[in-house]
């Protein structure tokens, strides 16, 4: 074979390559595919554009379980906006007034909890990761993770409370400052799903929706909050069907929020799976890589930031995609 045709085989395969992925794919950092949901909401052109992270929280790979205390991980942002976080196992969790004491802090790698990566095991992606204690923090803004405008946002994931008591607070995702501005998605005292927002105010207001957002232990939702500045509107969705009549509606909605959105000047921490840095008082440090109360207990996957309020067809077209079996 001539050093012509050597030459060109590599160049014609590259061409190949280049022409199939030049209509839209993704090279996983980590060198492991990207499960069906997670592949979908990466190439969903409608919503795309606005996605400033995504956590699939299925890379807790070595070791599978985190139980002592101070050891860590990677969590990674795969959105390309480098925000990525850390699985942190904390000291042991103290009575508190907002949720339950929890010895033995851990992080454990589970089968995914989303159905549209079917055919899952705990050894092989997709999973989630079940929360007892642990979190994964996120410094927001960093010479390598920069801020992003949560003026108008969408927070989505998928959530399996298995919580151990009643009468307590959990929360899922904490974007919150002591300034009383950002959000936290959130179980309250009443097991009801929840959103606290801050108003710049003295205090976190809460959408309140009552019993129709009762939490179903053991259960999987789909939970996602979005808030539309130029309606004032915070608005909290749990699993969205667009096989409804008519468009999809929230569970709950407050349309005069008066939301005040995360200063971006100001270093900040996010969590997944712990409080918020409000007024409830954190047990090590205020806004930085400490342990907030108010740990959640259960599965949390692909949690997924916008910084736009998507619209209610585009979250259900989300939702289905999680829910139906590949």
């Amino acid at each position: 074979m001539s050093t012509t045709l050597f030459f060109l085989i590599p160049i014609g395969m590259l061409a190949i390559v280049w022409s199939v992925c030049f209509v839209g794919c993704h090279f996983p950092t980590s060198g492991l595919p990207y499960p069906p949901y997670s592949d979908y909401i990466l190439n969903d052109s409608d919503t795309t554009p606005s996605l400033i992270a995504y956590w699939t929280l299925s890379d807790l790979l070595v070791p599978p379980s985190l139980n002592v205390v101070g050891q860590t991980a990677v969590a990674s942002d795969i959105s390309g906006n480098n925000h990525n976080g850390t699985y942190t196992i904390p000291p042991d969790y103290p009575v508190s007034d907002f949720s339950d004491p929890i010895t033995n802090s851990s992080l454990t790698r589970d089968t995914s909890i989303v159905n549209g990566d079917a055919n899952s095991t705990k050894n092989q992606l997709p999973a989630s990761v079940n929360f007892k204690g642990g979190f994964v923090n996120i410094p927001w803004n960093t010479p390598n993770s920069p801020p992003a405008d949560l003026t108008d946002f969408t927070f989505e994931a998928w959530i399996q409370p298995n919580l151990p008591a009643t009468n307590f607070r959990w929360t899922v995702f904490s974007a919150f400052t002591n300034d009383h501005t950002g959000f936290a998605v959130i179980i309250d005292e009443n097991n009801n799903w929840n959103v606290a927002f801050g108003t710049g105010g003295t205090s976190n207001p809460m959408l309140n929706p009552g019993s129709v957002a009762a939490i179903t232990p053991g259960a999987t939702t789909y939970v996602a909050v979005t808030y539309n500045s130029s309606m004032n509107t915070l608005s909290l969705w749990i699993n969205p069907d667009s096989d409804d009549a008519s468009a999809p509606t929230p569970i709950a909605s407050n349309t005069s929020a008066n939301y005040v959105p995360v200063g971006q000047s100001t270093p900040m921490t996010f969590f997944i799976g712990a409080g918020d840095n409000s007024d409830t008082q954190t047990r090590t440090v205020a806004n930085g890589p400490g342990a907030p109360l108010l740990p959640f207990v259960g599965l949390i996957q692909s949690v997924a930031l916008y910084n736009s309020a998507l619209n209610p067809t585009d979250l259900a077209a989300h939702f289905e995609a999680g829910a139906t079996t590949s």
